[in-house]
């Protein structure tokens, strides 16, 4: 097969060098990329009530037609009734989940869960208030999604009523 191989005065094969032209047989495919904010559909689903807290699971979606990945926690915080102002404290990590790269397959979910505590029982510091909604920025991601969320508050971001577990595949039940 011509440009393969090349032959030595004394008819010995040359073998192409390395950083040759002819890929490896052994070749893997690349890993896949990081999601991008227009490949992500953003969703909150159902409540599930806990002892002092109401937990949701925040589902992202890769609604592209390749696999993409998601490395830890999301920002999370509330925003007031208008969409513009942010209220509170941002989530807080919760770092006794593990944190590593999910791989989200074509239409696949990865969940993010949200605990969020009942702000009726934090003294009046607080400043309890009903917010509009939660602003929620995947990992790694620069651009925040708004999702719908009428709840009771504490606008005093002493107070830290949001917990967020790193991102996991899937839709984990959602535990008591």
């Amino acid at each position: 097969m011509a440009g393969c191989s090349a032959s030595t005065s004394s008819g010995a094969l040359k073998v192409p060098k390395k950083g040759s032209p002819f890929p490896s047989v052994h070749a893997s495919p690349p890993p896949p990329a990081s999601c991008k904010s227009d490949v992500l559909s953003i969703l909150l689903g159902n409540a599930k009530a806990a002892a002092h807290a109401v937990r949701y699971p925040i589902n992202f979606q890769n609604i592209s037609a390749v696999a993409c990945t998601l490395d830890g926690f999301p920002e999370v915080s509330f925003f007031g009734k208008s969409y513009s102002i942010r209220v509170g404290a941002q989530a807080t990590q919760n770092h006794g989940t593990p944190q590593h790269v999910v791989t989200i397959q074509p239409e696949g979910i990865a969940t993010a869960l949200l605990s969020l505590e009942n702000a009726t029982r934090y003294p009046g510091g607080c400043r309890q208030t009903r917010v509009g909604g939660i602003l929620v920025r995947p990992p790694g991601l620069t651009r925040s999604v708004r999702l719908p969320l009428s709840v009771l508050a504490c606008a005093n971001p002493k107070y830290h009523v949001l917990t967020v577990n790193a991102v996991v595949l899937g839709q984990p039940a959602v535990a008591e």
